[in-house]
């Protein structure tokens, strides 16, 4: 899933900055077939630059690329297809090295304690369930796998927050806890069925976008101190890419049914239901991110995953600013 990112990576003041250390970073997925994922990067003075990391070291990209992940100097690109981790500079995105150890179709990463965590799918069965989930344990120094975590089916998102990491299990209704002490799952609890995604608000309290094509899709606000569901209630179907704003009061989530109309719907934390109606709607959207101190919104668009897509700026409120070319999906 196309996702895009926004970073601002700390580093020393006696060193020059690099050219990506502040902007918008555009994950693109790539064709599953051909493996033509690609970064791409979108520059305060809202500049594009394409295909970022072949281009800073003059190699052809490949992979299908879930996600990137930030951690002080450095990024992380996720590759689905190829069960690989590229580790870059963050603000160059020069190669440091790749990890190809103990994947197999790596989804999302977080880092707690040294360590990175990555949640991984493992194979379909013959019933298209994936009961061979886990988490991969990566020393962040060496690159090598500490240990690998069996966790519930279809292993999504992660978070850490207060020593744990939280898994969202998306093939069940389950929320798994690992201590990064320990390394083991040390709890787990109920939230609405196929959780994906986290996001955290200005109550230091996280929601929970929980989306399945039977049950519909939900939102849940819930306290991970207590491992407690604070509230939840159901909001367009086939939602996806949850994200908060600057300020954490407020959630912005993707609906994109399957040969429809997709939308844009914006909800205040404080809300107990979905919202009456939509910020934007337009076809073929696929992501979204949001700006953290102007509220802009980048809506992806797939272009029906017919060659090259494109990304979306608009207004909080939906009103279209510009458009930038994109790589595929």
């Amino acid at each position: 899933i196309l996702s895009l990112s926004l970073s601002s990576c700390d580093n020393n003041d006696e060193t020059p900055r690099g050219k990506y250390a502040t902007g918008i970073f555009v994950v693109n997925e790539g064709n599953f077939s051909e493996a033509d994922g690609s970064i791409d990067f979108i520059s305060p003075s809202y500049e594009l630059a394409s295909g970022i990391y072949a281009l800073e070291n003059d190699v052809t990209t490949t992979g299908v690329f879930q996600s990137l992940y930030f951690h002080e100097d450095r990024a992380y690109m996720v590759d689905q297809s190829g069960s690989t981790i590229t580790v870059v500079n963050a603000e160059t995105f020069e190669f440091i090295e790749k990890w190809d150890n103990d994947f197999n179709t790596p989804r999302y990463m977080a880092i707690s304690n040294g360590k990175a965590y990555v949640t991984n799918w493992g194979n379909f069965d013959a019933n298209f369930d994936l009961p061979n989930s886990y988490v991969a344990i990566i020393n962040l120094e060496s690159g090598e796998t500490i240990k690998t975590v069996k966790t519930g089916n279809g292993s999504e998102g992660i978070i850490d927050f207060g020593g744990n990491v939280y898994v969202a299990n998306s093939y069940s209704n389950t929320i798994q806890v690992i201590d990064t002490e320990s390394d083991q799952i040390s709890s787990s609890f109920e939230v609405a069925f196929a959780p994906t995604l986290f996001a955290k608000d200005n109550q230091e309290k996280f929601w929970v976008l929980s989306s399945h094509w039977l049950e519909g899709a939900h939102l849940s606000q819930v306290d991970l101190a207590l491992e407690e569901v604070l509230k939840t209630f159901p909001i367009a179907g086939s939602s996806k890419s949850l994200s908060s704003n600057g300020n954490g009061d407020r959630l912005y989530y993707l609906s994109a049914p399957f040969g429809a109309e997709a939308s844009v719907f914006m909800i205040e934390t404080s809300a107990t239901e979905a919202p009456a109606n939509a910020v934007v709607s337009a076809e073929n959207l696929y992501g979204l991110g949001v700006d953290p101190q102007n509220g802009d919104l980048y809506l992806a668009n797939h272009n029906g995953f017919q060659g090259n897509g494109s990304v979306v700026r608009t207004t909080s409120a939906g009103e279209q600013i510009e458009t930038f070319p994109a790589g595929r999906a």
